[in-house]
Order: structure tokens, then sequence, then C-alpha cells
């Protein structure tokens, strides 16, 4: 070859990778990032991810590489084809009781959506408790509790986590990791599987002294999360995709494996993948499972509504060199920060994917999520250290296709959100950087959010609960400032407002329990919580810490602490606050019980006139009309791993 040839050839490249990037230039000026990309096969995922190098993934990305290849043959013609056509709360419950010698009526979760069944370690019928705790599910006989005996003690294969009662099945959530063998779609040949799965495994507990295995669902990944709706059940699994040799997501009910037939891919790059399973059983009967698989960010918000599944995520982009710091506008409108919300239609178990929309922000958790009239309502916090606010929060309104038609910004300028509550037209929004400001904003017109009034106390709420339609419970922390004149957290505060007037909300008392250090299962987890507002009774479960001076020592300050772990049990007066009703000790209630297992209380439910206050090791059930006379205290098997480990 000739030293024109070489030129040539260099030419032509140049030339062709101009007509590449301005390919995409148009397709990028036409497409919405909302758009997902169906892939239909092994292949196309395989494509798909081909292009998702090291370099895009963790730095020095060429996005014109990537974002080609979507548009000239990096995904196949039907892939194209599909892409194009794709553009077109609630308190715990009360319940009657069961036939039998069972209470007239007990609590069950606390749940944000009234008719949205969320797992659960512990559920009970009023007759029976069922907890899973470490390998090994077990069924309590608990009802009346002075006769209270553990009745079944089932070894459960895998890491159990959650589970779901419906009349007579539970469902217990199980991970393993093992081999299936299978046959893909369009071939005659076994492969082997050896991915992590989750099994949804179903008990017949006719006869709760004998359960009977009727059904395993499993799917790919590590469970995250699930909800229960009528006699359905759709639980999220996600795990990391295989970027050298992907292939089609399968879910298996029994020994039949059933190979997804699409995955839902965004058109935009992200700099790391998870492939994501929503699969949906029904508890009784024989229909077919069902199941959607998405290829998305690291999913950490699941909200479900009865008629609609949202995943929520931070938008992870790969990284654009310090070059694209430096030229970013100090007037750019959006920050860099977004999260993508995806919406699923679910009705009696089918799924199917509607629409995808984006906010400025990062979402705290489910709460952050409200559906209402069709309308999807978002709260989310800014990060944007590059800007003079720092950080602030938002609130947004969505259509059902997910655009934004409302939107009220830049609250509260260098605070973020710790809790969220939307009822109603009304959204309670908490923000904190020295003092507790509880926003109450109006969403009544969709179009046009907007600030009703504002309460400051110092402290803040984690968790807001509707005591009724005009007060609302928070339970949080409250702070002191410390000798370099910054804000620390102390001990867990309770707090109630007066919101009948929404332009001037009042506090009508506040208790604080404990000091720095103290705890509470209910400031990460709503179902921890329990309210009945019939017998008057709110229980909080408590990790108490008290610093006690030593005298004597020449060391200013020196102390050590107390701790008490256990239950606080109040009363609710709309007008003038809180009344202490008694506190359950648990275990040894000591420093020695560690926060995180054994004796701390995580969760408290009633079954008529008595209270049981559930850890991972014991159940201890309590007299309410005398909460120092225990009626029963049963140890259970359990293990020793930290909490997040389930």
């Amino acid at each position: 070859m000739t030293p024109d040839g070489h030129i040539w050839h260099l030419l032509t490249g140049i030339i062709l990778m101009a007509m590449t990037i301005c390919v995409f230039q148009v397709f990028a000026a036409e497409t919405s990032e909302s758009e997902m990309v169906k892939i239909t096969s092994t292949e196309d995922l395989e494509e798909y991810l081909k292009n998702v190098t090291p370099q895009i993934r963790y730095g020095y990305s060429n996005f014109a590489d990537f974002d080609a290849a979507l548009t000239t043959g990096g995904v196949t013609e039907s892939a194209q084809k599909v892409y194009s056509e794709s553009k077109a709360s609630a308190p715990a419950s009360i319940t009657s009781g069961a036939e039998g010698a069972g209470a007239s009526d007990y609590s069950t979760t606390n749940v944000q959506v009234e008719g949205v069944d969320e797992a659960d370690f512990v559920k009970n019928d009023g007759k029976y408790i069922y907890v899973v705790s470490g390998d090994t599910l077990t069924i309590v006989d608990a009802f009346p509790a002075e006769q209270g005996k553990i009745i079944t003690e089932l070894p459960v294969s895998g890491s159990v986590s959650e589970l779901f009662l419906s009349k007579d099945r539970l469902v217990v959530f199980t991970d393993t990791q093992e081999e299936h063998w299978y046959t893909p779609k369009g071939t005659s040949v076994p492969v082997p599987d050896y991915t992590m799965q989750t099994h949804a495994v179903i008990y017949d507990i006719s006869d709760r002294a004998h359960p009977k295995e009727v059904r395993d669902i499993a799917a790919p990944g590590t469970y995250e999360n699930a909800r229960m709706i009528g006699d359905y059940v759709y639980f999220l699994t996600s795990g990391t995709p295989d970027y050298n040799s992907p292939r089609m997501p399968v879910i298996y009910d029994g020994d039949v494996a059933i190979e997804s037939l699409s995955v839902w891919c965004p058109p935009f790059p992200m700099n790391e993948y998870q492939m994501h399973t929503l699969t949906s059983l029904p508890v009784t009967g024989s229909g077919d499972p069902q199941a959607e698989s998405f290829l998305l960010g690291y999913s950490n918000t699941l909200y479900v509504s009865p008629e609609n599944v949202y995943i929520a995520y931070e938008k992870q982009e790969p990284w654009r060199g310090w070059d694209y710091l430096e030229e970013k506008s100090s007037e750019q409108k959006e920050p860099d920060q977004k999260s993508v919300v995806h919406r699923f239609a679910i009705k009696n178990g089918d799924i199917t994917y509607k629409a995808t929309g984006t906010v400025p922000g990062y979402l705290l958790n489910q709460f952050s999520l409200d559906e209402n009239r069709g309308n999807l309502r978002v709260a989310t916090t800014v990060s944007d250290w590059s800007s003079d606010e720092k950080q602030y929060s938002n609130v947004y309104v969505l259509d059902p296709d997910l655009k934004t038609i409302g939107r009220l910004e830049h609250l509260a300028p260098e605070e973020k959100i710790y809790s969220a509550r939307f009822i109603g037209d009304l959204l309670y929004l908490v923000t904190f950087k020295q003092t507790d400001p509880l926003f109450v904003i109006d969403l009544s017109n969709p179009y046009q959010p907007g600030i009703l009034g504002e309460l400051k106390i110092p402290g803040y709420s984690d968790y807001l609960h509707p005591y009724d339609e005009t007060h609302l419970i928070g339970i949080g922390k409250d702070t002191e400032e410390n000798e370099w004149g910054g804000i620390i957290p102390t001990g867990v505060k309770i707090a109630l407002f007066d919101v009948s007037d929404v332009n001037n909300p009042k506090l009508v008392e506040s208790v604080v329990i404990g000091e720095k250090g103290s705890d509470s299962a209910v400031l990460s987890d709503h179902r921890a919580f329990l309210l009945d507002k019939e017998r008057n009774i709110m229980a909080i479960p408590i990790r108490e810490v008290i610093h006690v001076p030593v005298e004597g020592s020449k060391y200013e300050g020196s102390h050590t602490e107390e701790t008490w772990q256990g239950t606080y049990v109040f009363g609710v007066d709309p007008e003038s606050g809180f009344t202490e009703k008694g506190r359950i000790k648990q275990g040894t209630g000591t420093k020695d019980d560690d926060w995180w297992y054994g004796s701390t209380v995580l969760r408290e439910i009633f079954m008529d006139d008595v209270l049981y206050t559930i850890s991972r090791d014991r159940i201890v059930g309590s007299d309410l009309g005398d909460l120092t006379k225990r009626l029963m205290d049963i140890g259970i098997k359990h293990d020793d791993r930290p909490m997040w480990y389930y």
C-alpha cells in the first residue's frame, strides 16, 4: 500500500467518524432520555452492553461511540423498531380477628399506602405470630398470651429476609446461589445457570404446626423489596449483569425455566448497570408468574400504588473529565444531579412498562413519592456544591407519562430533606441544617404547588405519621450546638404538630428520650412504628443512652454510659400532647445487647389488650392495662448478623 493509500484510509475514517457524530447529534436532538430501548434477544443485549466499556463506566468516555451504537446498528433492527415505537399512604391496619380463639382485633404492618401491604420479617393474624430470623421460620401460638408457645420452627434454605401473610398462605423470600440447567429459547441444548436467585416460597399453613411448601418462584438477583395487593405479590430483585457474556434473565416456576421475552434499557450511558426483575405471582391457585426485566441503575426507592409500581434511582453519569466541570456554565438552570423514575402499570399480576421521567436531585426514600389522581408527586434534594446554595429541596408533579407539569424549587437553601409525608392535597416536608423547618405545601393545583406555612423548631423528624386530619406526629432527633459551633444529634425526639391552620402550623408538645447515642428503629424503618387511636397507644422501640458523670475525675466531661433497651408506650392527646404509659424492657436491656441484633426491639404489634414487642431473639407479651405485667416471654432461633444484612 502506498503512502497515499494510508492518507486515503485516514481521511475516510475521519469522514465516517464525523458522519457518525452528526447522526448522533440529530438523533439526540429528537430523542428524549425518557424513551427506553426494548431488547428482545441475548444478541441485542450483548451488543448493547458491548459498548459499555470500562472507559465509559469509569472514565475517559467517548460518548459518540456509545450513542452512535444505539443509532447506527449497535442494536439490531427489531430492537430499533420497538425503540421508536416506545416514543409514543396509610397508618397501620387494625383488622378484625379470625375465626376461632383469636383476638377480636389486632394490628398489622404500618404501611405507606392503604391496600398495599409491605413485606416484613414479622406478621400476625390475631392468633399466631410468624417470624423469619436467621434461617428459620418460627410460628408462635401467641393468643392468649399466657398460653403462648412455639408450634413450628421450620428451617429455610438461603438467606431469609421477609414474608407476606395471606389467610392460609405464607410467602417467604430467601436468597440462594445455586446451579440450574435450562434450554434457551430457539435452541435444544441445555446450558447451566449459576446466578444468585431470590426465591418466593409459598407455604400452605392450614395446619400451623406443619407448614407445607406448595410452590417456589425464583427470580434472578438478590431480594430488594416487595408488595402485596389482593392475592398478588410483586417483588423486585437486582444483580450486576455479566458484561462479557450477558444473557436474558430467567425466572423459575419450580423446575420450569421461563426466559424473559424482553429487557428494557435506557438510551443514555451510565457508569454502572443493574439488571432488575419485577416478578408477580398469585398467592393462591396455579396461575403463571409474570416478570419484566430492566437494565437500570442502582435502584434505591420502590413506591407502589394500587395500580402502579414506581422504581426510582439517582442517574449515574459517566465521568466527563475535568474539562467539563470547568466549562459548566454558571447560568445552567438544571443541576447535573438527577433521579430517574420508571412507571409500570400492574393489574392482577400483569406488569406493563408505561413511562420514564427524570427530576433534578435525589430521593430520600419511598415517602418522597406519592400518586394522586393519576399524577406522581416527588420531593427531592439537590446537592450542587458548585452553586451558591450548595443544597436545596424541590417538589415536582409529574403526569402519567412522567412529564413535569408542576414544580416548586429552591426550598430551604443549604438544607436537605429529612422526611416527607404526602396526605391528600398536602405535603409535609422536613428539612434540616440547624433547625427543623416543617413546611406545609399545597398540591391541590398540580400545575402550581405552593408553600402554605412553615414552623421552625430545634432538631428534626426522620419519620412523619398522620394522627388525624389536623395533627401530625414526628419521630427524629433532638440537637444541640457543639463547642465548634456545629450541630450534633442527641436524644430521640417525639413531636406532635397541630396543622389545623395550614398557614400557621404549631408544636403541641415534644418529648426527648435519652442523650447522644440514643436511637430507635423507627428513624430508619417506618414499620417499627405502632399507633392505635382507639386504645390510645403509641409504641416506639428505643435504645436509650444516658451519660453519667464520673465523680472525682480529673478530666472535664468524663462520663460513663448507661444503656436501656426496650419499648416506650405513650398515650396521645391532640390538645395536650404525650402521656407516658409505661416502658417494656427487652432482654437484659443493657449496652451488652448490641443495637443491631439480639434483644433490640424492632417491631410491636397488639392483639386485643396484649402488646407484643419483637426482637430478633425473642417475643415478649405485656398487658396493655398494666405494662409491668409480663404475660409471655419466648426466645426464638436467630443469628447475630447485623440488621443491614437482612
